[in-house]
């Protein structure tokens, strides 16, 4: 047996694996929109956030991974390209597939890297709740989304490898995503909501501007996102654009500035 085949998984650890995304798959397939895609890629993504999938460990071989979530190849393969677009797996043509280790949060999800001030670490998403609604309500994204009148807005609650807690929702036009306020939040957990936008909607985006600043938490935002009112955080506004400059999303990121840096 060569060394790369050692280094991959022991059968020890592939059982350890095999039972955790089993226990994972029954546990995220329940939800009757919730795709077979979203379950597999739950699944795997709870392996790795519960630490049994290790950073830099190898994924089992995608037909491997049919098997134990009793899915097809093209479902595993689809799982894994969201995961990979989130930066939480590598793929590399000849290496397979590995946990990420060491790669910060691409710029290509929200446009910057989030790094420990600490460390100096790049830190990635460990954890996230999602809820998507359909607001009326106007604010800094009103101007940008050209003065609508209803909108619908994703808001996550993310919690950092570093158990560090974010905030950030994102507002679009109810127009352009029609049926996305119904949506299954769960289908967008673990995923870039770049792609998924251009995916489902052909919204792409291809420029940003971004607005940073110094705020004090206020208690609305606080109790949204599961914060603590009063702290100092960086408020961060996103505005995403066409190749035409026709506006996709608006987006505010809400970063304890105690724990946090940016890199933009």
């Amino acid at each position: 047996m060569s060394t790369a085949t050692t280094t991959r998984q022991t059968d020890s650890k592939q059982a350890e694996v095999a039972a955790a995304l089993a226990s994972a798959m029954r546990e995220v397939s329940g939800g009757p929109q919730r795709t077979k895609r979203s379950a597999a890629r739950l699944a795997i993504a709870a392996a790795i956030r519960d630490g049994v999938l290790k950073p830099g460990d190898y994924l089992p071989p995608e037909t491997w991974l049919t098997g134990i979530l009793g899915v097809s190849l093209g479902t595993v393969q689809a799982a894994l390209r969201q995961l990979q677009q989130m930066g939480a797996i590598v793929r590399r043509r000849g290496d397979g597939t590995r946990v990420a280790s060491g790669e910060p949060l691409g710029r290509d999800i929200w446009h910057f890297r989030f790094v420990a001030k600490d460390s100096g670490q790049p830190l990635r998403i460990a954890k996230e709740r999602l809820w998507i609604d359909r607001v009326s309500t106007p604010g800094n994204w009103t101007e940008f989304l050209g003065g609508l009148a209803d909108y619908v807005r994703i808001r996550r609650r993310v919690t950092l490898q570093d158990k560090t807690k974010v905030g950030a929702e994102m507002f679009l036009s109810a127009q352009a995503v029609p049926g996305l306020e119904t949506m299954d939040p769960q289908e967008l957990d673990m995923v870039n909501i770049r792609p998924f936008l251009e995916e489902q909607f052909g919204m792409a985006a291809a420029d940003a501007s971004h607005l940073v600043q110094t705020a004090k938490l206020d208690e609305v935002s606080a109790k949204a996102f599961g914060l603590t009112p009063g702290v100092d955080v960086l408020e961060i506004h996103a505005r995403a654009r066409t190749l035409e400059h026709a506006p996709v999303y608006f987006q505010r990121i809400l970063v304890p500035a105690e724990k946090c840096s940016l890199l933009i």
